[in-house]
């Protein structure tokens, strides 16, 4: 059944007042029923599942584009578990862009943004079996005998006006995956002579990633800068380098990538998304009783705030969405693309079903996957009743113009059809 804007927000409010944040917020969709696309005046948030890295799209409210983060990241031993979609047949990279040219069909996207140096998220460029035993590579071969994946399929198609990453011009100042860094440096190097501008993201900035075409019409819609490379907002004109102070104290001279991720929260009216890579914190040394470690997700957590929708953290993995974190951002829906069965663990799902830590409403939890065995293991748990998945799905998050209510769609990922598997219409809940 075909709903109209109207009926929509009669229905999200309806089920505000029934108190259905949780999965009786669910509105089935019709049978066939395609996603109708972006239109003026929405938010529109893609979560692209491929099953090989964290691939996401978003399209503001004016229409500007955001390319944030496409892996390419091959793991045979998880395929019983984590198919490669819609085939394998082609890579990650490649289902990536012909995703974004089905939800845009402009060539040249506004922004371009990696969280952190890691294959998952970006690709990578070493294929050599001898640098990286037991490793497996997928590449794509171009006429000059070029070999790309990741986002440098994304590239052969579309064109990028503006680029960040979370240490420009800095590149791998605590280490870092060498493999990655040079796919992303070599390419830059000559995008920069053709026009591509390249800005150190300014942790604590706000609208430094700004709406591009029409940014007067939706004064209500910001983002903000949280962190980059460790350093954090400290809530006002300036920021705090946690990590920095951290490896002067410790000696430490390599931090883990995942902690170094860029992160920033896009708000729209009352509707709230966090997006921080792989962020977590850096945990005690076993060896070195001087190294306390550094609970950087919880302070970026408490900088963060409550938010509607929280990207997960690291995937969800058992090492990140702290309780404190979690405690924080207090989101009415958690997101996540899946790569690896241990993304989906308990320890995790609990904390973000919790309803002593979400008092008064029903987190919907967002995974695009919930592996075989994982459904398997967690039959009968509590936190299933809040995982809204008909996977593996990609899920698009439409905030509808204003930011007080959205819908999410879990959209098919066998094939491009894009037809719509379930679908959940929701009014934001005020912090």
């Amino acid at each position: 059944m075909k709903s109209t804007r109207r009926t929509f927000i009669k229905s999200c409010a309806a089920a505000s007042v029934a108190g259905a944040f949780g999965i009786t917020g669910r509105a089935e969709a019709g049978a066939g029923d395609i996603y109708p696309g972006w239109k003026p005046g929405e938010l529109d948030l893609h979560f692209v599942y491929t099953g090989c890295g964290e691939n996401m799209f978003y399209r503001l409210p004016d229409g500007t584009a955001i390319l944030n983060d496409t892996g390419d990241f091959y793991r045979p031993r998880d395929l019983a578990n984590v198919p490669l979609l819609p085939s394998p047949e082609r890579l990650g990279g490649e289902w990536m862009s012909r995703y974004v040219q089905r939800v845009y069909q402009e060539k040249v996207i506004d922004y371009l943004m990696f969280s952190h140096w890691h294959g998952d998220h970006i690709g990578h460029s070493t294929f050599d079996r001898a640098e990286t035993p037991g490793a497996s590579f997928r590449y794509k071969t171009l006429a000059d005998g070029t070999r790309i994946n990741g986002f440098l399929c994304v590239a052969q198609d579309f064109g990028f006006k503006r680029y960040f990453d979370h240490q420009y011009p800095n590149k791998g100042m605590y280490g870092g995956n060498d493999s990655c860094i040079k796919l992303v440096s070599d390419w830059l190097d000559v995008q920069k002579g053709k026009g591509l501008v390249c800005e150190p993201f300014k942790v604590g900035a706000l609208n430094q990633i700004a709406l591009q075409r029409d940014p007067g019409k939706y004064a209500n819609f910001s983002i903000r800068n949280i962190c980059a490379n460790g350093r954090l907002w400290d809530g006002k004109e300036g920021e705090r380098d946690l990590v920095g102070e951290y490896a002067a104290q410790t000696g430490a001279k390599r931090i883990a990538e995942n902690t170094l991720s860029l992160g920033f929260v896009m708000q729209y009216g009352k509707f709230r998304f966090w997006s921080g890579g792989d962020t977590q914190n850096i945990p005690a040394s076993k060896k070195n009783k001087k190294d306390p470690g550094l609970a950087y997700e919880d302070m970026v957590g408490a900088r963060v705030g409550p938010v509607t929708l929280c990207k997960m953290n690291h995937h969800g993995c058992s090492n990140a969405m702290s309780e404190a974190f979690v405690r924080a951002v207090r989101a009415q829906a958690y997101v996540s693309c899946i790569w690896c069965p241990g993304q989906v663990v308990e320890q995790t799902l609990s904390r973000m079903a919790s309803r002593e830590i979400h008092a008064g409403f029903d987190p919907l939890i967002l995974p695009n996957l919930m592996p075989k065995c994982q459904a398997e293991r967690y039959k009968g748990r509590n936190f299933m009743k809040n995982i809204a998945t008909k996977g593996p799905a990609h899920v698009v998050v439409k905030v509808l113009p204003g930011g007080d209510a959205y819908r999410v769609y879990l959209l098919e990922a066998h094939d491009e059809s894009m037809r719509i598997l379930d679908r959940f219409d929701r009014t934001v809940v005020s912090a």
